[in-house]
């Protein structure tokens, strides 16, 4: 039996997405069983295959549970059964929906970033994007992983930081870069240590210096996103600033959204309320 599009629980203004506009899903990844028996009701053979493939229970639970994620959000600005959703994967891995029967999706750019039980989803008409999250947390390593991976320029200054400073900016450092680099579709394997970023703690975030072959710093737009406490996450996307709506996902459940300038606190309230805040982002690229 097929299930009919669940895009008729969510008001259609919360769908709509303006030139700019870029919504931002969040969802627990660590669901009750009912739910994400749900959830993978809606993947592909395939996708059950690769979650059969994961050693641990937890990791493979994870990862059902994003797929579903994705496939059940997508679904709901297409009108279209989550199970009937197709993608297609560039030369690095970067998944995109794939042409359906009635032609190719109309400019509908996505993605997925995860860190331990938190998954963020972008969903924009407006250009290619990318998204990445991390818990902030000690890495002993840190001081040698930007030495080995970034550009000289980021580890002096990163060095010179005091020590109290270095676990924020590490993941401010990381997450930026990885953002634009998912963005263009190349991922994390190539090119980290040729993008420059900002990273200090409280600095907005922006490319600093990108090299002549990778294009232009004007034709991309960095912002540091509003997410979970103790987690930090940015967004990539190539032209001018992004319209950034948080919105919360749960299977069966309500959605909600906040404003990046509200702060956790008020975000998590936003959710429990209904609320539904926008703001534009304050940092083009």
């Amino acid at each position: 039996m097929v299930e009919e599009p669940a895009s008729n629980a969510y008001p259609a203004a919360m769908l709509e997405l303006s030139p700019r506009a870029v919504h931002v899903w969040t969802m627990p990844l660590d669901l009750h069983p009912e739910k994400l028996s749900t959830l993978a009701r809606s993947l592909s053979a395939s996708e059950r295959n690769r979650a059969d493939r994961f050693r641990f229970e937890q990791h493979r639970r994870r990862f059902m549970a994003g797929r579903g994620f994705v496939r059940n959000v997508l679904a709901l600005y297409l009108a279209e059964d989550p199970g009937c959703l197709e993608f297609r994967y560039g030369a690095f891995g970067k998944p995109a929906l794939a042409a359906g029967p009635m032609g190719p999706v109309a400019n509908l750019h996505f993605n997925l970033a995860h860190s331990e039980d938190l998954a963020l989803l972008a969903v924009s008409r407006a250009g290619p994007l990318g998204i990445d999250l991390e818990r902030i947390r000690v890495l002993d390593d840190a001081e040698e992983l930007v030495a080995r991976f970034f550009c000289p320029a980021e580890f002096a200054l990163f060095h010179s930081l005091p020590t109290h400073l270095k676990c924020a900016a590490f993941f401010n450092l990381w997450t930026r870069k990885e953002a634009w680099l998912k963005a263009t579709g190349e991922g994390i394997g190539h090119s980290l240590h040729r993008v420059q970023v900002s990273f200090l703690p409280e600095d907005p975030a922006r490319l600093v210096e990108l090299p002549t072959d990778l294009g232009n710093i004007e034709d991309w737009s960095l912002a540091e996103l509003v997410t979970w406490p103790g987690f930090t996450a940015a967004l990539a996307l190539r032209g001018g600033a992004p319209r950034i709506c948080y919105r919360t996902w749960e299977p069966g459940g309500e959605t909600a959204a906040a404003g990046r300038s509200t702060g956790n606190r008020d975000m998590r309230k936003a959710a429990a309320t209904g609320s539904d805040m926008v703001v534009p982002s304050e940092i083009p690229g």
